[in-house]
């Protein structure tokens, strides 16, 4: 008897170390990083954060039947100014790098009645990176079509960390000319989620409305700043627990 319980005692602590039901939910705007929606074997890193378009579809259904509300660059203003997060759940999809399966996602989207921010490395479209087709200039003509938005990630997707100030300018502005041909680019996604205080300052000298790293947590418009927005990253390794511990605390895990 006194091993069974101790045993159910052990299974009781695996369970919470294992899911972080400790935090209590959040109040704000969720907002999920993916990468590529495909889980094809590449061989390299990205395969940790590739998941299947079906996955990615479950995952969409599940927040539109929660009653999530989308947010984008077109409302989040408006959604922060009146505190709608407060009331109503909001969130927003961002797709980092510009990989071609991302518009399977933009209509995934689309189907739902969401849209989705699409940070694009601009050197990169039209070729491959880890292996993997990347969109071409008509790809993103298309989402801009969809009703979708395109912010940028810089242009080669290196760490702007280790380069100087005027090599980091040149890369954002690269990739701001390139971009600012099909939208008004408002938006930016720190490669690798990197950041200093002189990059964030770069990025609002340059025009930015706001800017996005990997922070694991619900964004709080009062808590947050608008050019160091938190996102929750979606893993292939995501269970239904997982995901759930995700989009009501921002991260699944310790």
């Amino acid at each position: 008897m006194i091993i069974a319980f101790l045993l159910f005692l052990f299974l009781i602590l695996v369970f919470l170390l294992r899911y972080n039901f400790f935090r209590p939910p959040r109040k704000g705007i969720l907002v999920l990083l993916y990468h590529r929606i495909d889980d094809k074997p590449t061989r390299t890193d990205l395969d940790k954060f590739s998941i299947s378009l079906k996955t990615f579809e479950k995952q969409v259904k599940r927040l539109k039947k929660k009653g999530y509300l989308p947010a984008h660059p077109g409302n989040i203003d408006d959604i922060i100014k009146n505190k709608l997060y407060l009331k109503q759940r909001y969130v927003m999809f961002t797709f980092d790098d510009g990989y071609k399966d991302n518009l399977q996602a933009a209509l995934v989207l689309n189907k739902y009645g969401y849209k989705g921010l699409f940070f694009i490395s601009t050197a990169h479209i039209g070729k491959e990176l880890d292996n993997v087709p990347m969109l071409d200039f008509d790809d993103l003509k298309h989402l801009c079509k969809m009703g979708m938005y395109l912010g940028s990630h810089s242009h080669r997707h290196l760490n702007l960390l280790k380069m100087d100030l005027d090599e980091a300018k040149s890369e954002i502005s690269k990739s701001l000319e390139i971009l600012s041909q099909y939208q008004r680019i408002e938006d930016f996604a720190y490669p690798f989620g990197g950041y200093s205080d002189e990059i964030v300052n770069l990025i609002n000298s340059l025009g930015f409305k706001r800017a996005y790293i990997i922070g694991q947590k619900i964004y709080d418009p009062e808590v947050h700043s608008k050019l160091k927005i938190p996102r929750a990253i979606v893993r292939k390794d995501l269970d239904d627990i997982d995901f759930y511990l995700i989009i009501t605390r921002g991260r699944a895990r310790f």
